[in-house]
């Protein structure tokens, strides 16, 4: 028996209840948002994984260091600077693709507070400092380097850290909803 609109309606004419797939349907409603951060979160994830692969891998950009250079810095040291400049450069690549993403079709639907595109960019990428800069970096760099994990397994490890930290900045104050 096939899940059709029609069907539902009959179905809920015959026997005064809510099917299955009706319910479900009003709980992923319920969720849209939530289900569409989701949803372009992983259009983040994916547009960093393609960067940092072309990046980090590729002989083709010859001026970036090779693997394992050391590179020291002002306050610290870093044993692989191609791998920090390649974390650096998808993470900011894909938080730009994802505050377009959200902008034009996770928040779309609410009515959010005003305020002018460019500021909200500039929340989101403050925003996105800590977590994407930040948070998963940090991850990425310390699994790789301290505990011998592949980058590629460490970068869904900090995705994954990050997540929460995202939703609540992004759904609470970024596009927070209007004053009633």
């Amino acid at each position: 028996m096939e899940f059709t609109p029609k069907y539902e309606a009959v179905a809920s004419a015959e026997t005064g209840q809510t099917t299955l797939w009706q319910a479900l349907r009003a709980r992923l409603r319920e969720h849209s948002t939530l289900l569409r951060f989701a949803a372009i979160g992983l259009s983040g994830y994916v547009t960093y994984q393609i960067v940092f692969l072309l990046l980090y891998e590729s002989p083709l950009i010859w001026f970036l260091p090779a693997k394992g250079e050391d590179l020291g810095l002002i306050a610290f040291s870093h044993s692989d600077a191609r791998l920090l400049i390649t974390t650096l450069v998808a993470a900011e690549l894909s938080i730009v693709g994802v505050f377009f993403g959200h902008h034009f079709w996770t928040f779309r639907d609410r009515a959010t507070a005003e305020k002018p595109v460019w500021l909200r960019f500039v929340q989101f990428n403050a925003k996105a400092s800590v977590s994407s800069l930040g948070l998963i970096t940090l991850v990425v760099n310390l699994l790789t380097l301290q505990v011998g994990a592949s980058p590629y397994l460490a970068i869904p490890a900090g995705v994954a850290v990050a997540f929460l930290w995202n939703w609540t900045w992004d759904s609470r104050y970024i596009w927070r909803r209007q004053s009633p």
